[in-house]
């Protein structure tokens, strides 16, 4: 398998304005602090010197006073000095092209550093991504510094069945992403037994992939994928049947962090997840050779009763021969900000890194 050192591209998502402009106290914006970081050219991944980074200075009325400027350096590191305290929104640029745009949060005249990480080796990945109705992986492997991402429409079937009934096909990718809301009646289970004979050949082929050392992520709804494929892995609340599972309410849950790796990214013991879908599957438990590294007290709905799944799981790995698989009943989409985006990149950097 190919390796991967998870390239960032400049992104601070902690910070919420009302305006994209700073509002600072003092009418020119001077004080003792700063915002740095290192820009990643997202094409070469490379670090990029003389990248332009610059941010406006708005006064209490609104008017603008200054504009900071300044270059990246040899290595792509650049630093906006002389702020007062406030919320500032950085824009990176490289010529024309606007490589990317965040707000950074100055406070007690102090030094804010931009979250930054490796920016080598991702080109060197194939992935495919599976496309669904509900995540976006296109957007998640960006923010874990993966590019060039092959997509396979999920919801024309002729296309997925394509793809999955071609071993080859799916051999040229390190990973392949299983979005939420793509087809699976006929592909993954066959309810009256139409497709006994293609769902058979896709739950093989999907076996034997992972077995040779391919990495499958699932989320959310695509939880099926799991469910039919490796039935003994993990059991979802509900009959067994497809599609029976989705009873979980939509909350921020609180997951106690069961990984110690994953706890020292983090630097703390808990971290929030957002469960924003209306309905999404609950994991009741997990077979012996499943590692958990996120659990929580998650809430669920069947018609009028309701309940709470005590330490449900909410990523979960396994391996299977040479490969492994990953599932989040959550988003990954919905969770790339803030501490919930060091768990994506945390958990794709493990797959698919050194």
């Amino acid at each position: 398998m190919r390796t991967l050192a998870p390239g960032l591209l400049l992104a601070l998502f902690a910070c919420e304005t009302e305006s994209n402009l700073a509002r600072v106290p003092d009418i020119y914006g001077h004080g003792d602090g700063s915002i740095v970081g290192r820009v990643c050219d997202p094409e070469r991944f490379v670090w990029l010197e003389g990248a332009t980074v610059y941010t406006h200075v708005i006064d209490s009325t609104g008017e603008l006073r200054d504009t900071r400027t300044t270059e990246s350096d040899e290595d792509g590191s650049w630093a906006l000095d002389d702020l007062a305290d406030g919320t500032y929104t950085v824009y990176v640029q490289y010529g024309s092209t606007t490589v990317d745009m965040f707000d950074a949060k100055v406070f007690n005249g102090r030094e804010t550093e931009v979250p930054q990480g490796s920016c080598s080796g991702s080109a060197d990945v194939e992935v495919a991504v599976i496309t669904g109705d509900f995540d976006d992986f296109d957007t998640v492997l960006k923010a874990a510094g993966v590019g060039g991402a092959h997509e396979v429409n999920g919801q024309v079937g002729a296309e997925l069945l394509q793809f999955l009934e071609n071993p080859d096909e799916m051999e040229a990718y390190d990973a392949i992403f299983f979005a939420g809301g793509h087809l699976e009646e006929g592909i993954f289970y066959s309810n009256d037994g139409s497709a006994a004979e293609t769902v058979q050949l896709v739950l093989d082929n999907l076996k034997a992939y992972v077995d040779d050392g391919g990495i499958v992520f699932a989320s959310d709804w695509s939880y099926d994928v799991i469910e039919e494929t490796w039935p003994q892995q993990i059991t979802f609340l509900g009959s067994g049947a497809p599609e029976t599972a989705q009873i979980g309410e939509p909350e921020l849950l609180k997951c106690d962090v069961n990984n110690g790796d994953l706890e020292d990214e983090l630097g703390k013991a808990t971290v929030n997840v957002d469960l924003d879908l209306d309905a999404w599957p609950v994991v009741d438990s997990v077979g012996d050779e499943a590692k958990v590294f996120l659990s929580g007290d998650a809430t669920w709905r069947k018609g009028m009763e309701t309940g709470k799944e005590e330490n449900s799981p909410m990523l979960i790995e396994f391996e299977m021969g040479k490969g492994a698989v990953v599932f989040t009943p959550w988003r990954m989409s919905a969770n790339i900000d803030d501490a919930r985006l060091k768990v994506v990149r945390w958990i794709i950097g493990r797959e698919l890194g050194e």
